[in-house]
């Protein structure tokens, strides 16, 4: 089956998220800020950490609560530099989320336009794109660098949709967090909300369509789920 010439009419644009839709690398920021906690003695609540991560609080500073829960004066450069490191070791270990490689090899096949929206620093979504060979695939990438305001605003996604020559109506986004979703909805897209394990008890009730992961249905089933709702 052509995907292209079933959806060619509705669907030309697939827009993905970076950290947690393309790599979780989420899990690793929260693994290791938890072992850095425990060598202290207290434990990094998780509540907090969702607020963070989630999208439900704007401000979070780690470290302050880190030294906050000890009463000690602590080395911040020391401890930030020790943990980055050993995120971005855990990072390297994980390998692509499910189902993602073969999205991108269905929309390269059928001619669909593919593009990324990353609130993350270009030098890190590029690198990791590299590391695993798939760089070439995206024909636009949008990240923090690009655009002045990050998600929950629309800016990134509607940067990408620009450099790709594609509209809302016929772009779809692929999102983990709450502020992205709410990203692509104010951006009007098409949204496919996929919770990592950080993320998965929140409500994505703004989304349009709800997964577990990428490799639960194929793009062009997923394309006529979605459609069915189209206003």
């Amino acid at each position: 089956m052509n995907v292209h010439n079933e959806v060619m009419l509705s669907i030309d644009t697939i827009i993905f998220d970076f950290d947690g839709v393309i790599i979780d690398t989420e899990t690793p920021d929260f693994l290791t800020w938890q072992k850095t906690f425990q060598s202290f003695g207290v434990d990094l609540e998780m509540e907090l950490w969702l607020d963070h991560v989630g999208g439900r609080s704007s401000q979070f500073d780690v470290f302050k609560h880190l030294q906050d829960l000890t009463g000690l004066t602590l080395n911040e450069s020391e401890i930030k530099q020790r943990r980055r490191q050993e995120y971005l070791d855990l990072v390297e270990s994980y390998p692509l989320m499910p189902g993602v490689l073969d999205y991108l090899d269905i929309c390269k096949v059928n001619a669909l336009k593919v593009g990324l929206a990353s609130s993350s620093p270009r030098e890190w979504v590029e690198g990791h794109l590299s590391r695993m060979g798939i760089l070439e695939y995206f024909d636009c990438i949008r990240s923090i660098d690009d655009v002045i305001n990050a998600k929950p605003y629309p800016d990134l996604y509607i940067s990408c949709m620009d450099g790709l020559s594609s509209t809302p109506k016929n772009s779809i986004a692929i999102e983990d967090s709450l502020n992205g979703v709410t990203a692509a909805k104010k951006a009007q897209m098409w949204c496919v909300a996929i919770p990592n394990s950080i993320t998965a008890h929140l409500s994505f009730e703004k989304a349009d369509l709800v997964l577990e992961s990428l490799d639960q249905v194929k793009l062009i089933d997923l394309i006529k789920e979605l459609l069915p709702n189209r206003h």
